[in-house]
């Protein structure tokens, strides 16, 4: 579901573009992100492999104008379409605010289309949503094509709603952002309908339909602490941690620590000693441990059909520009105190995320 970041005055929400295997989804986003300003389009995460384009999904944080004072971050997904994925699939679908149905105009693909809505429906009631009022375009693409299927067989196939649909090539462009605009409006007024983002105002209290994502006032914290100093010596006659790699009583004093937002665990005890490393100067050390401890942390799940390490980050809504920074630091030798406390800021915010989504990643 949406949420309402009153600290940096954005209200997030979630599309996914569903639809069968090859039928243009990938390549919707990607001329989406092409076609985009660098300044509002983030980073393009996608998997692929030779059975189907996207393995998992693709994920685009999108900043769009501001509605009364507040930024508008959209974040694009796409779900595998061939049916053994359909766990995925459906992990990919949780929270979504609204759906973009990419069908295939082809002939020989108008089975799959109506398998692939059929699905749709089914992993939105198994969410507990309603299918015939989640915010839904059609996007019939491959038009380019000879051959291909009528609109209104299409339209007869799947749109039971009655709601737009749109011609389009992704290959071109032809109509995708006429269908990004359309799914946005539908989105922002059924927002507005639920009263998550009218008359929002900072101090105020806003329920975003308990929206997975850390609240405004944690984020405020977070960004607090992010900002502090870290180059600071420790006071004289004060003694490094002790092996155990708990944080120094200088750090404990600067206040609020990343460690205190952390449960009980095996997870805050390693965010300790990385406190504790970039304390006393080791900073190589502390960026080592921040590498093991994601992987330890949400690298391995219950069973082989779980979700990957980087397929669990982007549900959980973590910024994939973050996740590349936070690569880029881990594989690079020469590292500085601003690096190791981004990789504390990073761990803490997926612990957080996961928290709040109610989700458990472990070994």
């Amino acid at each position: 579901m949406s949420s309402i970041n009153l600290h940096t005055r954005e209200i997030n929400v979630k599309v996914v573009y569903y639809g069968p295997g090859l039928g243009g989804k990938t390549s919707s986003l990607q001329h989406i992100h092409r076609a985009m300003r660098p300044d509002l389009r983030g980073q393009l995460v996608s998997l692929a492999t030779s059975i189907d384009r996207t393995l998992y999904f693709d994920f685009l944080p999108v900043k769009l104008p501001k509605v009364k004072g507040f930024t508008i971050r959209m974040s694009l997904y796409t779900v595998p379409g061939q049916v053994h994925y359909n766990a995925t699939r459906k992990l990919v679908l949780q929270g979504c605010d609204g759906v973009v149905f990419v069908a295939d105009s082809q002939p020989a693909r108008r089975e799959g289309n109506i398998e692939s809505y059929r699905n749709l429906l089914d992993n939105l009631r198994g969410h507990g949503m309603n299918p015939h009022k989640v915010p839904l375009v059609f996007q019939f693409n491959k038009r380019d094509l000879p051959n291909v299927l009528s609109v209104s067989s299409m339209d007869g196939d799947l749109n039971d709603r009655k709601t737009k649909c749109f011609e389009t090539c992704a290959v071109t462009g032809a109509g995708i952002f006429d269908t990004m605009r359309t799914i946005t409006k539908l989105v922002l007024s059924d927002l507005k309908r639920k009263g998550i983002y009218q008359g929002a105002q900072p101090g105020r209290t806003i329920e975003a339909a308990k929206a997975p994502v850390v609240s405004a006032k944690i984020e405020a914290e977070l960004v607090q602490t992010m900002e502090q100093k870290v180059d600071q010596k420790a006071p004289a006659g004060k003694k490094a941690a002790p092996a155990s790699g708990r944080a120094s009583p200088s750090l404990q004093t600067r206040g609020l620590t990343f460690s205190e937002l952390f449960q009980p665990g095996s997870g805050r005890d390693q965010i300790l000693a990385m406190e504790g490393e970039v304390e006393r100067g080791d900073i190589k050390a502390a960026v080592k441990r921040a590498e093991g401890v994601l992987r330890e942390y949400v690298g391995k799940t219950n069973g082989k059909t779980g979700p990957s390490m980087v397929e669990a980050l982007l549900i959980l809504g973590v910024h994939g520009a973050h996740y590349a920074r936070f690569r880029t630091i881990t594989s690079k030798g020469d590292v500085t105190k601003p690096d190791a406390m981004f990789c504390l800021f990073f761990l803490t915010d997926v612990e957080l995320r996961i928290r709040a989504a109610g989700m458990q990643f472990q070994d």
